[in-house]
């Protein structure tokens, strides 16, 4: 009994697995029509997240030669000889017979410093003058001058043409009353004509 139970298992196996391949062949794979159909395109893929590389570079720390280079030089300062000022502002000395005026920029030796005030001299004269209008630095000395001679040109044009213009201006009441004595003069004769005495 159990001999042919097994042997209708087997039987129907093989039918079931003949059946299936005769089936299988005798199917056609269905295709879609090239020109109307679209492409299937797969679904974009999702990028990975990048991951951050493991090494990272240190910071570079500015070392002293680094730090030195990256400043620009500051400019050394141009000192006069010892005892040798300038004026940075005008200055003045009043004499028995005059007042000497000092530009800025005037050169003058240090004799004395007392405090606040020193006793300088241009050469002739000693005098005391304050302390704060004197400075040896000679990029400062020759900044101050050159501005004074600056502004002392300016004020020389001002004032010629200050001058030019007051002359042209009296030039003119100068014709206007040439002309105006000539046409009184001219209605006089006129007048001295036409009444003869």
């Amino acid at each position: 009994m159990d001999r042919r139970l097994a042997t209708a298992i087997i039987a129907v196996f093989a039918i079931a697995v003949f059946g299936w391949r005769v089936y299988s062949s005798g199917q056609k794979p269905v295709q879609a029509p090239a020109s109307r159909s679209k492409p299937v395109q797969a679904p974009p893929s999702t990028p990975k997240p990048v991951q951050p590389p493991a090494f990272r570079p240190k910071p570079v720390q500015a070392s002293p030669s680094n730090s030195v280079a990256a400043r620009p030089p500051t400019p050394r300062q141009r000192l006069a000889p010892e005892g040798t000022y300038f004026f940075l502002k005008r200055a003045s000395l009043k004499t028995e017979s005059s007042i000497i005026g000092f530009a800025p920029g005037t050169k003058v030796t240090m004799i004395e410093q007392r405090g606040s005030a020193s006793i300088v001299s241009d050469g002739e004269h000693q005098f005391e003058t304050t302390s704060s209008q004197l400075t040896n630095d000679l990029d400062i000395a020759a900044r101050v001058a050159k501005a004074d001679l600056e502004a002392q040109r300016k004020i020389g044009e001002f004032i010629a043409k200050t001058v030019q213009e007051h002359d042209k201006q009296q030039a003119e009441e100068i014709a206007t009353f040439d002309k105006q004595q000539a046409e009184l003069e001219r209605k006089l004769r006129s007048a001295n004509s036409a009444h003869p005495r």
